[in-house]
């Protein structure tokens, strides 16, 4: 015989399901579900203790999974924790208090179209990229069969709007600011917010004219891995000032030091002061830009920009020398 239990608490009644099983009692929270739920669970339980047939499994509270998680996915990419956490604990308020193995897809296509009355599709892409890494996880780890989230397909991007990058006389006016040098460096090199801020100057080879961007366990790349950045000139000439600017408290590190955000404010109020749109980002976008319009092969432009997808780098391919019309011109049909 199998019983449901009430439990109030601070998010409302959960339900608690109850039998003897081999002459000991057994429970497990069914969480905030409704009694009609609640009354299927328990003649599905009684009917598997008759029949012998498993048809309730006994999961993990979504909640207790999604802390354990979060643990887990801080330890193993602190870079980008806080903001995975920020998602998890502000919109899976949908999931909380059930059981894991109690979620179907219909649920997380429920919680998808409810996602997109509130936010951009492309924020309800990545909230939807983070649930299914939560979802794989409880599979990887064994408290589910199968992934609820592995059919359910991410919004699709209305708008389509080409990268904003700048121009060579665009950036000699940013070059004059006061953290001129610094927006130099990241113009000539490509990289990341993260790395720029870890570089340090044993990472920097003058002789050998390139520079290391590493990823070790204390200091991450957004991939996880290392490359090689060869140093043009101008990021020579940017170095040499930096060097030469360096105080104690910037020791070992090649940036002066600031917080990530307050980098990214600096070069907004730089980029405002010159009527110029854009962000910190757009001088990525610019490196990544002017090589392909150099004509260095988009696979070359992957290795150097640290794109571990080939698509991520395909967003330039317009700007290639005549790259569309020599593909196009490969075929004659």
């Amino acid at each position: 015989m199998a019983t449901i239990n009430w439990r109030r608490g601070p998010r409302g009644a959960s339900a608690q399901l109850n039998w003897f099983e081999a002459g000991q009692q057994r429970r497990v929270s069914l969480g905030r579900i409704s009694p009609t739920d609640a009354e299927i669970r328990r003649k599905e339980k009684e009917l598997e203790l008759a029949t012998g047939r498993k048809l309730f499994i006994a999961s993990a509270l979504f909640d207790d999974h999604l802390e354990r998680y979060l643990i887990w996915h801080r330890s193993e990419y602190p870079d980008s924790h806080y903001r995975v956490a920020q998602i998890a604990e502000q919109h899976f308020g949908r999931f909380r208090g059930r059981p894991l193995s109690q979620i179907v897809g219909v649920d997380v296509e429920r919680w998808k179209v409810e996602r997109m009355e509130v936010v951009s599709r492309e924020s309800v892409a990545k909230e939807l990229r983070t649930l299914h890494a939560v979802f794989e996880k409880a599979r990887e780890w064994k408290e589910i069969g199968e992934n609820p989230a592995q059919y359910v397909e991410p919004p699709k991007n209305l708008n389509s709007a080409p990268i904003h990058w700048y121009t060579k006389p665009q950036l000699a006016k940013l070059y004059k600011c006061r953290h001129g040098q610094v927006w130099r460096l990241l113009a000539n090199t490509g990289m990341r917010r993260t790395e720029a801020m870890q570089l340090r100057w044993d990472q920097v080879d003058r002789l050998g004219g390139h520079i290391q961007v590493l990823s070790t366990e204390d200091e991450r790349t957004k991939s996880g891995r290392w490359r090689q950045i060869p140093l043009s000139e101008a990021a020579q000439s940017a170095l040499r000032v930096l060097k030469r600017r360096k105080t104690k408290a910037a020791l070992p590190y090649v940036l002066p030091r600031m917080t990530p955000e307050s980098l990214s404010r600096a070069f907004l109020r730089d980029a405002a002061r010159l009527q110029l749109e854009g962000s910190l980002h757009s001088l990525r976008h610019t490196y990544g830009a002017h090589l392909v319009m150099a004509a260095v092969p988009l696979r070359t432009v992957q290795v150097l920009m640290g794109h571990a997808s080939f698509k991520t780098t395909e967003r330039y391919a317009h700007l290639a020398p005549d790259y569309l019309k020599s593909q196009a011109l490969r075929i004659s049909l």
